[in-house]
């Protein structure tokens, strides 16, 4: 399922959006790897990544759970120019969108400051690899069942952030929430892709 706010959004080139973006804001990413492609199946979704923006110091940082370094933050320039020290850009497209919730004239600053807190508190936290079993499983079985741990999946961890200064987003009944929940999510607005 494409989302529908993320079809024909505008592109920018690194280099000009980088102006644009604020802590906080959602990157999103539609992986060609194996594992993005069971991720966009099994979500039904064109999402398979999920991660948060901080803005420190003129740097652009992406906080983000991985499948080998679990929790972890890098800066965002990577996945434009040298993902995982490849020299070359990530394979697939990159999209920003924004809680609005976050950035309107009634929300505090300082729950920016608590999420990215917490995020800070799971750095180093291991990729929830069972989920991607029990996933399968659900899928398969019809019968899995999310359960939460010390470990998280890309959308787990930005779950939990968000869910710290009470943002939260719909998950299946399964109780499973895939980066395409967070993207659909009515509050989250399509800002642009990244070129």
């Amino acid at each position: 399922m494409e989302i529908k706010k993320f079809k024909n959004i505008h592109k920018l080139q690194y280099a000009e959006a980088r102006a644009h973006l604020q802590t906080g804001d959602l990157f999103l990413c539609s992986g060609n790897h194996i594992i993005s492609d069971l991720i966009k199946k099994f979500s039904n979704s064109m999402f398979s990544h999920v991660g948060m923006i901080l803005r420190w110091n003129d740097r652009i940082l992406l906080f983000e759970s991985v499948e080998d370094d679990g929790v972890r933050v890098i800066p965002l320039s990577q996945y434009v120019f040298n993902f995982e020290n490849s020299e070359k850009p990530y394979s697939g497209r990159l999209f920003i969108g924004r809680h609005r919730a976050l950035h309107s004239n009634n929300f505090d600053q300082n729950h920016l400051n608590e999420m990215f807190g917490k995020a800070a508190d799971l750095l180093n936290k291991k990729y929830d690899k069972n989920e991607i079993a029990h996933i399968v499983s659900r899928i398969a079985l019809g019968r899995a069942k999310h359960k939460d741990n010390e470990a998280y999946m890309c959308s787990e961890y930005v779950d939990v952030c968000f869910k710290h200064i009470g943002i939260h987003f719909n998950r299946e009944s399964s109780g499973f929430i895939f980066p395409g929940h967070i993207a659909k999510d009515e509050q989250v607005d399509g800002l642009f892709e990244i070129v």
